[in-house]
């Protein structure tokens, strides 16, 4: 497979998988910060209806990621002890940065199960996860050197 076809390939599944990834748990503390009990039923037919109509947060999730991939493909060129972990590091900070940009735009976080600590960070993790995923498609491991 062609370098730029892995790399669209694993950019696709990075911003995917930090999508559901981050909305599922984006869900979970919504119901959460209520402090009721909700059954399991109604938790996945909250998450499933997340999913399917939170999709402007993809487009958010995967704008970020460009930007953030964009520069941590020049600086491991720099610091290349760094390079197995720039694409991760890269996408936890992609979605703080969104995160951080929607709160000076609107005064709030519109992504609510973001806004506590343990919530934004939660996030951040969902884009870490897409940058490692990103990292294993577009980038695979590298050659053993002789």
């Amino acid at each position: 497979m062609s370098g730029a076809l892995r790399r669209i390939l694993g950019f696709v599944a990075a911003a995917i998988t930090a999508y559901i990834i981050a909305t599922i748990l984006n869900s979970q503390f919504v119901i959460g910060a209520h402090g009721i009990s909700v059954s399991f039923d109604d938790r996945f037919n909250m998450t499933m209806f997340d999913l399917s109509n939170m999709t402007l947060y993809l487009v958010i999730i995967a704008a970020a990621m460009v930007i953030g991939f964009l520069i941590a493909g020049l600086l491991k060129r720099f610091l290349p002890k760094l390079s197995s972990i720039a694409y991760p590091i890269a996408g936890v900070a992609a979605i703080g940065t969104a995160l951080g940009a929607m709160y000076l735009m609107f005064q709030t976080v519109p992504i609510s199960g973001a806004r506590s600590a343990l919530g934004f960070l939660s996030q951040m993790l969902a884009g870490g996860i897409g940058g490692w995923v990103f990292a294993r498609i577009a980038v695979g491991r590298e050659p053993a050197r002789n």
